[in-house]
C-alpha cells in the first residue's frame, strides 16, 4: 500500500475541499475493516487526520457486523477480496440503519469496480493507486449518496454494470444462502450464525440443509472447505466433500 497517501502526518495537499465538505456532517461514525493492521491504521489515520470521521477498526467483516449493532456506523470501509467480497458486502448491507459501504481493493486483485458496486457497495477504491485527496473525495461521494464512486482503477469507459455469467458453485444459491456459506467459512456454529443474523437456530439449520442439498456437500466441514476454496479462487465441484 502507498502508506505515504494513507498515513499523513501533515495536511494533505488537495484534500481540503473534500475535508471541508464532510466536516459539515460530523461526526461520521466509521468502521474500517481489513485483515492487515497496517492498512486499517493507515486508512483510519487518513480519515481522522483530515477531521472527517470518528473511526474504529477491526480485522473481519464478522467482527464489524457484531460491533456495528452497538455503534451503528454511518460508514464502513472494508476489504473486498476475491471470492468472499460479495458475501461480506451483503452481510454489512443488512445492518440497520444501513451504512454507506466503501469497498477497498488491493493492487493485483482480480476484483473489478463493477463487481463491488454490483454486490451493493456505494464506492470502490483501489487503495494503492489513489492519492489522499482522491481517497477522501470518493469517501465524500459515498457519504453524500451521490451514486457509485470509483477511484484508483484503470479507465474502461463509463464502468457499465453489465451482467456477467456466474459459473461459480454458488451461482444457484439465494443471497441468504450465500451469506450463510460465508459465515460457515468463518467457522461460526449454527447458534452463533443465528445470533448474528437474528434468526432462530431452526431456520439456520434449514438454510444449512438447503446448502448441503444444492451444493451436494454432506458435512459442515465440507461446506467450510468449499467456502474457503471460493475465497481463494480455487473452488471446484463439491461432490467429493
Amino acid at each position: 500500500m502507498a502508506l505515504a497517501a494513507l498515513s499523513p502526518r501533515r495536511p494533505i495537499a488537495g484534500a481540503s475541499a473534500a475535508a471541508d465538505q464532510l466536516r459539515r456532517r460530523l461526526p461520521v461514525r466509521t468502521l474500517v475493516v481489513h485483515q492487515a493492521e497496517v492498512v486499517r491504521a493507515g486508512v483510519s489515520t487518513l480519515l481522522t487526520t483530515a477531521g472527517l470521521c470518528e473511526t474504529t477498526h477491526v480485522a473481519s467483516a464478522f467482527e464489524a457486523f457484531r460491533l456495528a449493532g452497538a455503534t451503528r456506523p454511518d460508514l464502513i470501509l472494508f476489504d473486498f477480496r476475491h471470492g468472499e467480497g460479495p458475501e461480506a458486502t451483503r452481510l454489512l448491507a443488512s445492518l440497520w440503519p444501513r451504512p454507506r459501504l466503501v469497498a477497498l481493493v488491493a493492487a493485483g486483485s482480480p476484483v473489478t469496480p463493477e463487481a463491488c458496486l454490483r454486490a451493493g457497495a456505494d464506492a470502490a477504491i483501489s487503495i494503492e493507486n489513489v492519492s489522499g485527496a482522491q481517497f477522501l473525495a470518493a469517501v465524500e461521494h459515498a457519504v453524500d449518496g451521490r451514486g457509485p464512486a470509483i477511484a484508483g482503477f484503470p479507465r474502461t469507459g463509463n464502468h457499465p454494470l453489465e451482467a456477467e455469467a456466474d459459473e461459480s458453485p454458488t451461482a444457484m444459491l439465494t443471497p441468504r444462502e450465500r451469506e450463510m456459506l460465508f459465515l460457515i467459512g468463518e467457522g461460526l456454529s449454527n447458534r452463533e450464525i443465528a445470533e448474528s443474523l437474528v434468526l432462530s437456530v431452526k431456520t439456520v439449520e434449514t438454510h444449512r440443509a438447503n446448502l448441503s442439498r444444492k451444493l451436494n456437500v454432506r458435512s459442515r466441514a465440507g461446506l467450510m472447505r468449499l467456502a474457503m476454496g471460493i475465497r481463494l479462487g480455487g473452488a471446484t465441484a463439491a461432490t467429493s466433500l
